[in-house]
């Protein structure tokens, strides 16, 4: 029947139902987690699923050091369309001075610790199919030293050293790999490796200036700012009260203070004129000296290395005591000469020149009239280190270990050192192990190991070097491995990559795993199979056989699909919503297989199960229901099936929806007009009730005469209707079959296809504003159609979708659109356009305020009773 202006257009707003076998109505229930388990697996098959395009060399990960320059390699074979791009951690890597893009490769001409972490990747698209293929991540351990002062941790500050029972001094020096440490007091190596240096059990020995050094991959380098300390010894007395002169008169008593401090407390002593002061009666007028005696600990062990064949001094510096005590030298419990060419003069030690039996034990004695204290002194007088195996050339197969020696001997044990391109090798990332005779073991030797190596071993007299190169021998293998499984684009040539390397150039062949001849449009060359037209018979499996006479065959198996690529029919474009109303975002994608559809926002995948404001649409559209401003961004469309992936986005903006403020005389003018409006409205809804009222009387009496009529034989009247018989039909049956008629298909199928043909509207042109709800074909919505009235550049109208695949409701559609292809009335809303080159397929209606046209209606219906 036809449809009055302003009636639901949108059909039942609430969700669609089924019928169970009683006949009774289910709901149908939505899955999203079995949808968002369905795209998890078909991520997971487009991840192992490769495309046609295979890297020759990804890049590696790698070491280098901070200030110099690296470079991460990229090639692919594959089309020569090909362009390449770089990312970090995700982000586009742009060009600068100091890192670009050369060729496919990205090198830096400083490695900065700061800007280059992270993980980087090779991107490259194929400009003709639109291919993409990304690298695995690589990153660049960058390895750096930076100087740094000392610093006191305990005590808190210099004043407190004198009460201090411990000082722990700190080393700034920061790098990666982590460097080590190592402490020096007054020029001399201690013997502690740690950033922090604890010093307990202080005496005077600990004074001195402190520095540390710190040494790793990238270098060595010292403290910026050294510490002084000035320990004192508690066991030496210091004075806290000093004797001052007095002038008294003759045989008054004179009382002298004198007070000492020390751990533990100090013998006193009173002097006058040199002389013990026993107790005397009196004293005459001299000088009075208070004293005490004691003698400080001489510190801890000293070592000293010395080259052979040269002069060399050694102080004994004597402790602080009272009186002052005397030094000299011991060697064996026996004192030093001093004459010769080991002798000891005014408390040094003197050796010219020395010799290598002048290494040994040396005793500095210090004695007074409190005792007697004494400090060691360890000499090792250094040699030349000497040849006892030199590291040599070597061949490693790779993957196995290899071996370098380099054993010297000397005195002291040499220190040796290894060096790869002239970095020092240390033992981090347990790629190589260095023993302490000297050796050198690569753990697992790789291709980039074919280096010459340096060995250097030092010691204070001299040093040795020599060099040796590792040969690697190559195995037998793929570069990079075949995809198990890829896709061949139908109907276009394509080629599946397989390279080999071996330590002679392998022999690479490809055939069919069944054993079939490969198909006439298929040929193989420098191991790429390649196809000029892809047919749907060339999917199957396929083996790679790589061959070398001296190291035998490596095999590797590929399964070839044969699909379409998938590509967009609809891509989505730039909508502004109003907040709190519903977006629509469409996206459609063809491809064979058919491809699944995911949308993203901010890194992150959309579902209903996540929030149930966003659903996607069986054809690939986003319905995004009370929006927010938190809903602005760009959304994107990702389509893919197992050949590839590709995606698309659009921006979304959510404005606050403008309120225009009311003046009083406005709210008064409209109270007033909804007054009229509801009186009008119940005076039509009174004068219908009466009419339906008396119309009803009128039938049933009609009904009882007509009846009446029947019985007594007569002829069955009828009714008359402007001058038509119905013949006792009713009225709204006559209309009904009128418009059923008036619906059925024309048998001249040019007129419809013509009429089709002048309705079709472009969908392009349609802006959708907001959702008004769901019926049984699928969703309505509001939009504008630019230019779908020659009056009008653009014009409001209802949109009703046919997202239905129930052949019922399909037919039930388009039956609707040929009844409103052929009506014209005023009360009825017309026809403006169809949209079904795509799916879903979009009927077009005028869109009329339902409020207003009742209002006009019942207006209308009063002035003609009236008349």
């Amino acid at each position: 029947m036809a449809v009055r202006k302003g009636a639901n257009m949108a059909g039942s707003p609430e969700t669609d139902t089924d019928t169970d076998s009683s006949g009774a109505p289910t709901r149908r229930r939505r899955a999203p987690d079995a949808l968002l388990a369905v795209f998890i697996m078909s991520l997971e098959v487009f991840i192992i699923q490769a495309s046609s395009l295979q890297f020759s060399e990804e890049p590696q990960s790698q070491d280098a050091l901070h200030g110099r320059s690296a470079i991460l390699r990229c090639e692919l074979s594959g089309p020569e369309d090909m362009r390449f791009w770089w990312t970090q951690d995700g982000r586009r890597v742009q060009d600068s001075n100091r890192r670009f893009q050369e060729g496919s490769n990205l090198k830096f001409t400083a490695v900065d610790r700061h800007a280059d972490t992270g993980s980087f990747q090779c991107v490259a698209s194929s400009s003709s199919t639109g291919e993409t293929v990304t690298s695995a991540n690589a990153s660049i351990n960058i390895k750096w030293l930076e100087r740094g002062p000392i610093t006191m941790n305990e005590p808190a500050s210099e004043a407190e050293l004198e009460e201090a029972e411990r000082i722990v001094l700190q080393c700034h020096i920061d790098g990666h790999p982590r460097p080590s440490s190592k402490w020096f007091k007054d020029g001399a190596q201690l013997d502690r490796k740690d950033r922090i240096l604890t010093l307990t059990n202080l005496s005077t020995g600990d004074s001195g200036i402190y520095s540390c050094c710190a040494q790793n991959a990238a270098g060595k380098v010292c403290s910026n700012h050294n510490i002084t300390l000035n320990i004192f010894d508690k066991s030496v007395p210091r004075v806290l009260v000093a004797p001052v002169d007095q002038v008294v008169l003759r045989n008054e008593e004179a009382v002298f203070h004198c007070q000492f401090r020390a751990k533990p407390p100090p013998l006193i002593e009173w002097f006058h004129d040199a002389e013990p002061v026993l107790n005397k009666s009196r004293v005459e007028r001299a000088a009075v000296v208070c004293v005490s005696v004691e003698i400080a600990d001489m510190g801890e062990r000293l070592w000293r290395v010395f080259s052979a064949g040269r002069g060399e001094r050694v102080r004994c510096d004597p402790p602080r005591g009272q009186p002052e005590p005397q030094v000299w030298w011991e060697r064996a419990g026996a004192r030093v000469a001093s004459e010769g060419r080991v002798h000891q003069r005014d408390g040094d030690l003197i050796f010219s020149p020395t010799d290598r039996s002048d290494s040994g034990v040396y005793t500095c004695v210090a004695r007074n009239t409190a005792g007697q204290k004494q400090q060691e002194l360890v000499v090792t007088v250094a040699t030349s280190p000497e040849w006892i195996v030199q590291p040599q050339d070597t061949h490693v197969e790779e993957g196995q270990p290899g071996f370098l020696h380099c054993h010297a001997r000397s005195t002291p044990e040499p220190r040796v050192t290894w060096y790869r391109k002239s970095v020092p090798i240390t033992e981090e990332g347990s790629r190589y192990k260095l023993f302490s005779n000297g050796t050198l073991r690569i753990n697992s030797a790789e291709v980039n190991d074919a280096q010459t190596y340096s060995c250097v071993c030092v010691t204070q007299a001299g040093s040795l070097s020599a060099h040796a190169r590792i040969h690697i021998l190559e195995k037998l293998k793929f570069t990079p491995v075949p995809q198990p499984s890829q896709c061949l684009q139908l109907d276009r040539e394509s080629s599946v990559s397989c390279v080999a390397k071996a330590r002679e150039t392998p022999i690479m062949h490809w055939s069919r795993a069944d054993g079939a001849d490969l198909p006439s449009h298929a040929s193989q060359m420098n191991g790429a199979l390649r196809f000029s037209t892809v047919t749907r018979a060339d999917g199957g499996n396929y083996t790679c056989v790589a061959s070398s006479s001296v190291q035998g065959e490596i095999r590797a198996h590929v399964h070839l699909t044969v699909g379409v690529h998938v590509e967009f029919k609809l891509e989505p474009e730039q909508t502004t919503v109003y907040q709190g109303h519903t977006a629509v975002l469409h996206c459609q994608a063809s491809g064979d297989p058919q491809p699944y559809v995911q949308w993203m926002l901010k890194d992150k995948l959309l579902s209903s199960s996540s929030s149930s404001r966003f659903q996607k649409m069986p054809n690939g559209s986003l319905v995004i229901s009370n929006v927010t401003t938190e809903d602005t961004g760009v959304y994107t469309c990702i389509a893919g099936n197992t050949c590839n992936i590709r995606d698309t986005a659009a921006q979304l903006y959510v404005v606050e929806k403008p309120v225009h403020p009311r003046s009083e005389d406005e709210d008064k003018s409209q109270f007033k007009m909804f007054q009229t409006i509801a009186l009008s409205v119940a005076v039509a809804v009174a004068y219908i009730i009466a009419v339906l009222g008396l119309m009803f009387y009128c039938k049933q009496r009609r009904k009882s005469k007509r009846l009446q009529k029947n019985r007594a034989g007569g002829e069955p009247e009828t009714e008359c209707l402007n001058g038509v018989q119905l013949n006792g039909h009713r009225v709204s049956e006559i209309h009904e079959e009128v418009a059923l008629s008036s619906m059925r298909p024309s048998a001249d199928s040019e007129k419809q296809q013509s009429c089709g043909d002048e309705l079709h509207f472009p969908r392009a042109h349609l802006q959708t504003i907001t959702s008004l709800g769901r019926g049984v074909f699928g969703e309505v919505f509001l939009a504008k159609a630019r230019a779908i009235e020659e009056t009008e550049p653009e014009t409001l109208v209802l949109v009703k979708s046919l997202e239905s695949r129930e052949e019922t409701h399909r037919s039930e559609f388009r039956r609707e659109l040929e009844m409103f292809s052929k009506l014209n009335h005023a009360h009825v809303v017309r026809l403006l356009g169809i949209c079904r080159e795509t799916q879903p397929h979009y009927m077009i209606l005028e869109y009329v305020d339902l409020s207003a046209q009742v209002l006009c209606f019942f207006l209308e219906l009063i002035g003609r009773r009236s008349q």
